[in-house]
């Protein structure tokens, strides 16, 4: 019988190693910027910008930002 010598070896524990630190790095990064995204505007949003958030035209028939003819 004879005895396995051959395994996957120094090298391979290293790439796992980085591979592992380098997704809880990104995780971290990940979490951290999730935190500060804003899930709902402020109440006082539009009093401080003066503008409505609205997608529809005055005539509510389509979306300014396709700037399609009818929104002109």
């Amino acid at each position: 019988m004879t005895s396995f010598t051959g395994g996957p070896g120094f090298a391979a524990f290293v790439v796992t190693f980085v591979l592992v630190a380098a997704a809880i790095v990104l995780f971290l990064s990940l979490s951290k910027h999730l935190r500060k995204v804003r899930t709902r505007p402020p109440e006082d949003d539009e009093a401080a910008t003066g503008t409505t958030l609205s997608v529809e035209d005055d005539q509510g028939d389509g979306d300014e930002v396709a700037e399609e003819p009818r929104d002109r």
